[in-house]
């Protein structure tokens, strides 16, 4: 079962000097997030290449990242896929492996247009029938290629086992309006670190997003202060400080997950770099950020 409140950690995932999973790296990153106070953990998701990464380079991230946990946290694998096919037997998968959840999203390859609403309550309907895991709906439709509208939402909390939506459109009315077509069916999970405090002011218990993977613990007490103290000027000035400063050099290189694994290792976790056409960050980039992310 996932957390009622709190920071869901979407794993960058570590490669080594060829281009393989480094799972000792996997071990050394979800301690680090552990102690730092990461709630649960999800890997394979768009901060950890998931689009990148083969079917048998997922479960290796999966089984390594649940050797690390070792039961002190929940797990929620991010099944990005292409086909139903994959998607059921990666939800069936990580089921077995002791999931608390799954987060799943049917991703258009093609561009010619996107998904029908149809399709796409069929693919979600035949992933939730999969398991008896709560399911995270995945909204990042510059990704999908799919806008789960609140309407649309409304009519998707009817699938039994479609239990949240990590809404990453950026737009925090979506929050609002969620929450009022839904009638409590279905909770919102802050999943863009740009509309994160507004979010969490309207209602958002769990947040979702890649730079947890660099400031945890300083994420996780912003968290806080809206949800268990009613502290917005402390929420606003861990945000303006902490949070916003990395989010500003992600998008100001393009280059998001460079970011957060340089700032992991700034940090002193070495995860690598991103996976080619991926790439680190270039020097003076690297100086700014060692000025935003000092050692912990």
């Amino acid at each position: 079962m996932l957390p009622a409140e709190g920071t869901i950690v979407p794993l960058v995932t570590p490669f080594d000097g060829l281009d393989r999973i480094d799972s000792a790296a996997v071990g050394r990153l979800v301690a680090h997030l552990l102690e730092e106070g990461a709630d649960a953990l999800m890997p394979t998701a768009l901060t950890g290449e998931g689009p990148l990464l083969s079917g048998a380079e997922t479960e290796a991230m999966w089984e390594a990242t649940f050797a690390a946990a070792a039961g002190r946290v929940p797990v929620a694998p991010a099944v990005i896929a292409t086909t139903t096919r994959d998607a059921v037997r990666l939800a069936r998968r990580a089921h077995a492996m002791g999931a608390a959840a799954v987060m799943a999203a049917p991703i258009v390859p093609e561009l010619y247009a996107g998904r029908s609403r149809s399709d796409v309550r069929g693919f979600i309907e035949a992933v939730a029938d999969a398991t008896p895991l709560p399911v995270i709906l995945f909204n990042y439709p510059t990704l999908t290629g799919v806008d789960l509208t609140p309407d649309f939402l409304a009519e998707l909390a009817d699938v039994p086992r479609v239990a949240y939506v990590k809404e990453s459109t950026g737009d925090s009315r979506r929050v609002h309006a969620i929450h009022r077509r839904c009638e409590g069916r279905l909770e919102v999970i802050c999943g863009n670190p740009n509309a994160a405090l507004e979010s969490m002011a309207l209602g958002c218990r769990l947040w979702i997003t890649g730079i947890l993977n660099v400031v945890p613990r300083e994420a996780r007490a912003m968290l806080h202060a809206v949800t268990r103290e009613g502290d917005l000027r402390l929420a606003r000035a861990i945000y303006y400080e902490c949070v916003l400063p990395l989010v500003d050099l992600m998008f100001d290189t393009s280059n998001p997950t460079g970011v957060i694994k340089a700032g992991l290792r700034a940090r002193g976790v070495d995860v690598g770099i991103p996976r080619p056409p991926g790439s680190d960050l270039t020097t003076a980039d690297r100086a700014r950020l060692a000025r935003l992310a000092p050692p912990a």
